[in-house]
């Protein structure tokens, strides 16, 4: 598709229900479309950078017709939501890149309209035309870490996060974090991943199992932070992130936020009898197969087998469920609790990473410990 095809196609009314229609913004939407805006005005400046309204109608209609002149170029699609017959919000394809084929899209909705799936089904129907008619090959959205309402959008249609771009938005004198999430032409609608995703929760032993971390673990998440903070700290250099309650409750919110179904890593919580023992997981497997597992324990609980086994399960997880090939696990030369799992699993141990960690402002060696998946085949009982 050439440029000037790009240019000269008009933007077209769509239906995406038989109550919701998405229909080209006119300079005639100006009093009630800023209306909408006022109204919402308080909300809206949590997340986006958007400027007084103006309470003219001469005023309003020019500073449509200024946000309007970029759809003159093709460089902007722009739709005003419909529901009902009633203007319910915005929806967006801007800043398209004719060559490389791409586009950014944005949106927003009364607060009156929310939670009905209008935007959910009007992103569908927007990305539907951009890629069959449009001739994009590449659609990016961003939103900030912290807006749920707006990450749940191409959440619930499969589009996957591809980055957070962190601090890459200032809104009102806030830096955010910015997700993007990106829907590809040649993968729309968005098909599952080939290798099964791990099973979520896995009962390790008696007393003992592996769980999704959730809301509820915040509070005792940072009570075992906190009061092992001097044994925790003296290995993982994040605890330092994290001096007060409100800066881990905020953290803990963002790597909440973050999980992707699409990216294949676990996150676990360690519990025994029913409470947080300490966390457990892996990363995202690269493009050679294999992945690092880490993990923490409180301090009370050591020496009882308990991270040991639950190494053992993610090991599991990664070769049976998910066909990795190569796991490794990390650990300061100085951290004999730690190394002790890899050597009681077999790992191999394959050498000295000489001053690879940085922990307190300190340099340390780190052990760097291995697991094939043919090597624990031959090691378990479940092959």
């Amino acid at each position: 598709m050439t440029e000037d095809a790009f240019r000269d196609l008009a933007t077209p009314t769509l239906s995406a229900s038989e109550s919701l229609v998405l229909r080209p913004v006119e300079l005639d939407d100006a009093e009630e479309f800023l209306e909408l805006v006022r109204k919402n005005f308080d909300r809206l400046t949590a997340w986006l950078n958007i400027v007084r309204v103006p309470s003219t109608v001469e005023e309003r209609r020019k500073l449509l017709a200024t946000d309007m002149e970029p759809t003159r170029t093709g460089d902007r699609h722009w739709w005003m939501i419909e529901w009902e017959g009633k203007l319910a919000g915005t929806i967006d394809v801007h800043a398209i890149q004719k060559r490389p084929r791409w586009g950014l899209v944005g949106y927003w909705l009364g607060d009156q309209f929310t939670g009905r799936g209008l935007m959910t089904e009007s992103l569908r129907a927007v990305t539907d035309w951009a890629f069959t008619e449009l001739g994009l090959t590449r659609l990016e959205i961003q939103s900030s870490i912290e807006n749920r309402a707006s990450c749940g959008v191409p959440e619930r249609l499969g589009i996957g996060r591809e980055s957070i771009r962190r601090q890459s938005n200032v809104i009102n004198g806030t830096a955010h974090d910015m997700a993007s999430y990106v829907a590809l032409a040649d993968n729309w609608p968005p098909k599952q991943p080939d290798k099964p995703l791990p099973q979520r929760t896995v009962d390790v032993d008696e007393g003992l199992r592996l769980r999704p971390v959730s809301a509820d673990d915040q509070q005792a998440m940072w009570s075992a932070i906190d009061t092992g903070r001097d044994y925790l700290g003296e290995y993982l250099p994040w605890i330092n992130e994290y001096p007060s309650e409100a800066a881990h409750t905020s953290g803990f919110r963002k790597r909440l936020f973050e999980q992707d179904f699409y990216d294949r890593s676990g996150n676990y919580v360690v519990e025994y009898r029913g409470e947080l023992a300490g966390t457990a997981g892996f990363h995202v497997p690269n493009r050679d197969n294999g992945l690092e597992i880490g993990y923490w324990l409180r301090e009370d609980l050591q020496g009882q087998g308990i991270m040991t086994k639950c190494v053992a399960a993610l090991i599991d997880i990664t070769i049976f469920q998910m066909g990795v090939h190569r796991v490794v696990i990390r650990a300061a030369t100085s951290n004999a609790g730690s190394r002790g799992i890899p050597e009681r699993l077999g790992f191999k141990h394959e050498g000295t990473l000489r001053e690879a960690g940085f922990v307190n402002n300190q340099y340390l060696d780190l052990e760097i410990y291995s697991m094939l998946d043919y090597e624990w085949l031959r090691r378990s009982s479940k092959a």
